[in-house]
């Protein structure tokens, strides 16, 4: 669960960071902007993938430790 919301508030993270570029794409036109801005939001999905994947790998860990122990 702990590293579900690790990678949740890593994704909010990058995409808070994505809209000031967006921000700054749309005032001021700068190219490193809008290159910032698609690399921002490629890291809030994988982020979200992520934790979405998370859950997954910790109960297969704990079914794997349970069956060695029995």
């Amino acid at each position: 669960m702990m590293t579900q919301r690790l990678w949740l508030g890593l994704a909010v993270v990058y995409m808070c960071t994505a809209v000031v570029q967006l921000y700054l794409l749309v005032s001021t036109g700068a190219v490193w902007a809008g290159t910032l801005t698609a690399v921002g939001f490629m890291a809030a999905l994988l982020c979200v993938l992520a934790a979405w994947k998370a859950p997954k790998r910790q109960r297969d860990g704990t079914r794997e430790i349970d069956s060695h122990g029995r």
